[in-house]
């Protein structure tokens, strides 16, 4: 009877440790799926964020280069504008200073009347003869009764009358009308900023 039970228990027992592995064994293989799915997932969700963090350095790598371009292109553009302003400064002196050079000339006396007739006949616009005042330089006054004597004797239409008190200018000259109500500036001063257009589209052209 002992030998019958002893060899019912060992055979139990034997079923039983049997059953214990098989389901150690499904434990074990579901906890490494699981591990492995886990895994998987942490993986993909690395992945992701990677991926995020490079695309977020690369537009603001490209944010920053796009900066870097506007800036410098910015920068060339206005030092190209302080060039042509440093230009258009040094051809409008030069442009000036040929002007007051006249006076060296033989003629300037003849440039200075004809400067006044066409400021006289602005001044009028073709009406009725007028008597017109003339004002120089200071350096020209020595000149101011022949140029007033010889617009009147080259156009009787106009009388000139030279006013002794120096106008503030380089050169050329300023007719007022007798009223003193109009005016027409025919200076070196006034010619030259008269010639900055000019002058700043020939320099383009140039550039």
């Amino acid at each position: 009877m002992n030998e019958v039970s002893n060899e019912k228990i060992s055979a139990l027992q034997k079923i039983i440790l049997e059953h214990a592995n098989q389901q150690r064994e499904a434990l074990a293989s579901d906890a490494r799926k699981e591990a492995d799915a886990w895994l998987s997932r942490e993986m993909a969700k690395l992945d992701r964020e990677t991926n995020a963090v490079l695309a977020d350095a690369k537009a603001r790598a490209e944010d920053i280069h796009r900066r870097q371009i506007l800036s410098a292109e910015r920068e060339k553009s206005t030092e190209a504008l302080r060039q042509q302003n440093r230009l258009l400064g040094e051809a409008l002196k030069k442009f000036q200073d040929g002007l007051v050079r006249l006076r060296d000339r033989g003629d300037y006396d003849a440039i200075l009347t004809g400067l006044a007739i066409e400021a006289a006949r602005a001044l009028s616009g073709g009406g009725e003869a007028e008597t017109y005042k003339l004002r120089l330089a200071s350096l020209d006054a020595t000149r101011g009764d022949r140029v007033a004597k010889a617009v009147s004797k080259k156009n009787p239409r106009f009388k000139m009358i030279f006013e002794h008190d120096p106008a503030p200018i380089i050169g050329g000259c300023w007719v007022t009308s007798e009223d003193g109500r109009r005016q027409i500036n025919a200076d070196w001063q006034s010619r030259t900023q008269e010639m900055t257009d000019v002058i700043a589209d020939r320099l383009l052209s140039l550039l």
